[in-house]
This record gives structure tokens, C-alpha cells and sequence, in this order.
């Protein structure tokens, strides 16, 4: 495998450069996508053709469209004729209906006139793997038994050990951290995000209208922490709980309507999508912001969530390509900040440097790239990063539950001789119970979803 690092100079540059459809614009080299388009990613260096992208039969939508050096249909369409990569640009098929539209592509992604997500951006996985089965030889019931297990526990108000109480008001539920007595974002999120994946709407919508009346009564701000009360005990956003906020309200609107339950999820999620893409990111980088919503302190990797950016990009088609910029950036970033080790601190600057090493929330970072690489293997490196992470934490792991859990999502980027153990390590902890349950419990829980298949791309 050939790996490719980056300068920040370079970075930077090429990040700016592939912002949109003028991948070949840039001058350099530009990875090629997998043959016949399924990459997405086959690009024209210096006007030499990548690999050839077939489209369907049968296109709708947009007007014929001529597509990019790669060979992508035109805008709009579905399908259309087969794209022919090389010098000379390959041509979509006649479509029916209105053109300038953002529409998918015959590999998945989207494309205008300005915007380009490729690689099956669009159009969520056939399958999803569940690694207890194929690497530990579990079944389904025994996952579902398991799972059912931790929302019986970890997300029912009437068990001992449980970190979801009912709110102060009718219809109002929080994620309670119980050794600090608060409640925060980024907990309220990942019950949201659980509780879409699990199909449990109620629950969801308690949790959400807790946000809305206490964290996020109005303005652009979502307030990090509450108290059990409701009452504001920090101030000022945090850019993980945003994200995940987004990303569970645009799956909700996806798997359940706008209809069924106490929120039009649509509308709810473009809100939210809009305070994220205002506040938390930086318009310069094109990377999430560290918690401050300036520039000043950099960025912190276990905020950066690309599985979630890809999809965003295909909901918001308005900024389609400020989320496209984003992903870009972001899986570019990891390889300067990775280093040789893998092991990448707290908090960072947009140049890739760490500034802060030491935080559990940098366990989180290795569970954000493992699960982009799942359900899009979109960037070969993501997996050079998981054979390196494997081999640090070997020797430098502590043992919690939460580092535990993120790490089982290894299995995804690893050889399946590899990957097991660590698989074997997540399967066999024990549900969190005690003060600690919170953070362990809640990052418990979404490596279970992840690494069952249950965490799936409502869209």
C-alpha cells in the first residue's frame, strides 16, 4: 500500500483544492478511485484520464450532463451511459426533469455544477457487518441480546445503574453524568443517537425537548452543561455534542418521518446543521473547532466525525460543498496528525501538532476514523492508522471500559487476525455500573451499535 503524508503547506493547499469538482485543477496527483467508479475518486492528473465509471441504464432527473474526467454522468441523473475517463471528459446519459439541481451519481455521490461527494456518498451501505458474528463467530441473537441488555440497563429510569432519568417537566428526559451530578450535550446526544439506531422515538424526543428547554432556548448557542434541574452550568458551546445532535436528528428525519413523532426531525436538523457549520468549524481550516467556537485553541480529533460529514453533504445540499470541504480536510488532517505512532493527543492544532496530550476524549478518536473507513473506504489511510493506533495502545492502554470500547472498532480497519482480539475485548466487558457509568456506558454503547451493524446510515 502506497502511504501518503503530507507537509501542512501541502495539506492545506490540497484540502483548499479539492474543495469542489476542480480535483484536476490542482496540478498534482490525486488518488485514484476503485475501477468502474465505486471509489468515485478517479481523477485526471495534469488531463490523464482515471479509471473508466459505468454508469446505470434508465437515468432520471437532472438534464444531460457532461461529466468530469473521471467520467461521471451528468448532473441530476441516475444512472445514464456509460462515462468514459481520459483526456477528454466522459458524457452522461439524457435525463428527464430540471438541471442545476445537486443529484447522485452512478457511483453513489452527488454532483452540480460546483459540488462533487464522491464515493457512494449517497447511498447508504447494502450491508452492515457485524463483526461479533464474522470475526467471533457470536449470532444475531446473541448480539440482540446483548444490545437489548444495555438499553434495559444503561437507558431505563427505573434501573439502579442507569444514566437516563426523566426531566423536571412531563415528556423531558436527560443523560446524567453521575460523578459530576450534571447533564451534558454531548450525553444528551449520544442517547438521541442511540435511541434512533434502536428505534426508541419516545425516548428520543424526551431527550431532545430537554435540549431545547433548557440547553437551547434560543440564540446559537447549544449550552454544554445543565444541571439535573435544567439549570445553565456552562456556558458556550461544545462542538461534539452539535455534531451528534445534527447527525441524530437528520437519521431521525430519515427513519421516521416528519410526522410521527413530537418534532418535524427535517427542519429540527437543518437548524442544527446550521449552528454546527456557523460556530464549530473553522471557515479558514475546514476543521472542527476545540469547544471554544474560535480559532485561537485549534482543533481536537475526537471531534471530528467524517462518517457523519459524508452524509450531511447529501442532506444539506444548500452547503454541499462546505461539508464536502470538510471531509476532505478532515481525512487529510489525520495523516500529518497521526505521526508514526498513531496516537494523537486531546487537543491539536489545525496544523496537525499536538498541544495537549493528555484527556479521555481523545479515546474517541480512533472509534471516529474506524467507523468513517467502515462505511465508506474512502481513504486508504485511515487503515495504515488503525495497523499503527494497534500497535501504541498495545503498550500504553489503561484498561477502562471506554478505551476498551473504541478500540473494538479496530476490527473494521485491521486484518481479521488482528482485529479479533480486540473485537473479543468489547464483546466480553461488562456493561458499566457505578459512578463512572456515564462516559463508559455512553461509548459502550455506540461501539456495540457500531460493531454489530446496528449503527446504520438513515438516509
Amino acid at each position: 500500500m502506497l502511504t501518503l503524508r503530507f507537509t501542512y503547506g501541502s495539506f492545506h493547499a490540497i484540502t483548499s483544492c479539492l474543495a469542489a469538482v476542480a480535483l484536476a485543477a490542482c496540478g498534482g496527483s490525486v488518488s485514484t478511485g476503485d475501477t468502474g467508479g465505486s471509489g468515485g475518486m478517479a481523477t485526471a492528473s495534469g488531463g490523464s484520464g482515471g479509471a473508466t465509471a459505468t454508469g446505470g441504464n434508465g437515468a432520471t432527473g437532472g438534464a444531460t450532463g457532461t461529466g468530469d474526467g473521471g467520467g461521471f454522468a451528468g448532473s441530476g441523473a441516475k444512472g445514464g451511459a456509460t462515462g468514459t475517463g481520459g483526456a477528454s471528459p466522459g458524457t452522461g446519459g439524457s435525463a428527464s426533469g430540471g438541471s442545476g439541481a445537486v443529484g447522485p451519481l452512478p457511483d453513489g455521490g452527488v454532483s452540480d455544477s460546483t459540488t462533487t461527494i464522491p464515493g457512494n456518498g449517497c447511498t447508504p451501505p447494502a450491508q452492515y457487518a457485524n463483526l461479533f458474528i464474522s470475526l467471533l463467530g457470536q449470532t444475531q441473537a446473541a448480539t440482540e441480546t446483548k444490545l437489548n441488555g444495555v438499553w434495559n440497563q444503561l437507558f431505563n429510569p427505573s434501573n439502579a445503574n442507569t444514566i437516563f432519568y426523566n426531566g423536571p417537566q412531563s415528556g423531558e428526559a436527560y443523560i446524567e453524568d453521575i460523578a459530576d451530578n450534571a447533564v451534558r450535550s454531548e450525553g444528551q446526544s449520544y442517547g438521541m443517537m442511540a435511541a434512533v439506531q434502536l428505534d426508541h422515538q419516545m425516548e428520543f424526543d424526551e431527550l431532545w425537548t430537554f435540549v431545547k428547554h433548557y440547553m437551547w432556548p434560543s440564540g446559537n448557542t447549544i449550552h454544554w452543561q445543565t444541571s439535573t434541574s435544567g439549570a445553565v452550568t456552562g456556558s458556550g458551546g461544545a462542538p461534539d455534542g452539535d455534531e451528534w445532535f445534527a447527525a441524530a436528528l437528520v437519521f431521525a428525519h430519515d427513519r421516521w418521518g416528519d410526522t410521527s413523532g413530537k418534532y418535524n426531525y427535517r427542519s429540527e436538523a437543518q437548524k442544527t446543521l446550521d449552528l454546527v457549520r456557523t460556530t464549530d468549524f473553522s471557515s479558514t481550516y475546514h476543521l472542527v473547532r476545540y469547544f471554544t467556537g474560535t480559532d485561537g485553541n485549534g482543533t481536537d480529533a475526537s471531534y471530528m466525525l467524517p462518517a457523519f460529514y459524508q452524509t450531511w453533504a447529501c442532506f444539506d445540499t444548500a452547503n454541499a460543498a462546505f461539508w464536502t470541504q470538510v471531509l476532505t480536510a478532515t481525512r487529510a488532517w489525520l495523516q500529518t496528525a497521526a505521526g508514526s505512532t498513531g496516537n494523537i493527543g486531546d487537543q491539536s492544532s489545525f496544523a496537525g501538532a499536538t498541544t495537549n496530550s493528555s484527556g479521555d476524549d481523545k479515546l474517541r478518536i480512533v472509534a471516529n476514523f474506524m467507523s468513517d473507513y467502515n462505511f465508506f473506504n474512502a481513504d486508504p489511510f485511515e487503515a495504515t492508522y488503525a495497523s499503527e493506533y494497534a500497535t501504541w495502545v498495545t503498550s500504553n492502554s489503561n484498561g477502562s471500559t471506554a478505551m476498551l470500547a473504541c478500540n473494538g472498532l479496530l476490527g473494521f480497519g485491521l486484518p481479521a487476525s488482528s482485529g479479533k482480539a480486540w473485537v473479543q475485548k468489547l464483546w466480553n466487558v461488562a456493561i458499566p455500573t457505578g459512578n463512572f457509568r456515564y462516559y463508559d456506558g455512553a461509548l459502550y454503547t455506540n461501539a456495540l451499535l457500531y460493531v454489530s451493524g446496528t449503527f446504520k446510515l438513515w438516509y
